[in-house]
């Protein structure tokens, strides 16, 4: 009897875990925080907005943790508004080491235009990097569509910036070079790309811009 006693109440754990983790249905921002946040975590970047075109607002928000022996992360949280109320988590990435030494932070979030752009800035001595992911509901997926990545050279010898913005879906590409006060020179070019998603980002500036097998 005293085991089968042990052996109900482990299963009992073991369901209310499993629960616990599989929950994707939550009434309220504020209640999915709670549920996922502990200790020194945190909500940093945030933002609201239609993602799927039904009229309500939608809600993304990267979760910042600081775990105890390890280098703090970062992951990306997206939670579509239900029409009967509440909110259901559609998409996560997954959770990165922050690096440190520069690179990279998350500087912006934003929902627009039915996407979620996040901004992740690197810096080092004399150059720096802001480059902005754009991920969208496509077909059933949530791919990385649009990337524009800014670079600024402060180099005495050759200070300039590089403006490139990148289509995943149609595959142009449009460059837009400057050096020092000289007249911008603007090129554009078609480019193969590999399909990425949003819950592989890994908040990187090379995700989505390394070259396709």
């Amino acid at each position: 009897m005293k085991q089968l006693y042990l052996v109900l109440c482990t299963t009992f754990l073991l369901l209310c875990s499993f629960s616990i983790n599989a929950q994707t249905d939550f009434p309220s921002v504020k209640a999915f925080s709670k549920s996922i946040l502990k200790a020194e975590d945190q909500i940093g970047e945030a933002a609201t907005g239609d993602l799927n075109g039904d009229g309500l607002k939608d809600w993304a928000g990267v979760v910042h943790r600081r775990p105890k022996d390890s280098s703090p992360t970062y992951q990306l949280y997206v939670l579509l508004r239900r029409p009967q109320g509440g909110f259901h988590l559609a998409e996560k990435s997954i959770e990165e080491e922050n690096p440190g030494m520069g690179c990279c932070w998350v500087e912006d979030l934003q929902i627009r235009s039915s996407s979620i752009y996040i901004q992740n800035n690197a810096k080092d001595v004399g150059t720096m990097e802001a480059v902005t992911h754009q991920f969208k509901l496509h077909k059933g997926e949530w791919r990385l569509v649009g990337l524009r990545i800014y670079h600024t050279d402060h180099s005495p010898g050759a200070p300039g910036t590089l403006d490139t913005e990148m289509n995943f879906l149609t595959g142009l590409v449009i460059e837009k070079r400057q050096k020092g006060a000289r007249k911008p020179v603007t090129k554009s070019r078609r480019k193969k790309f590999a399909t990425y998603l949003l819950k592989d980002f890994d908040f990187s500036g090379g995700f989505g811009n390394e070259p396709v097998p």
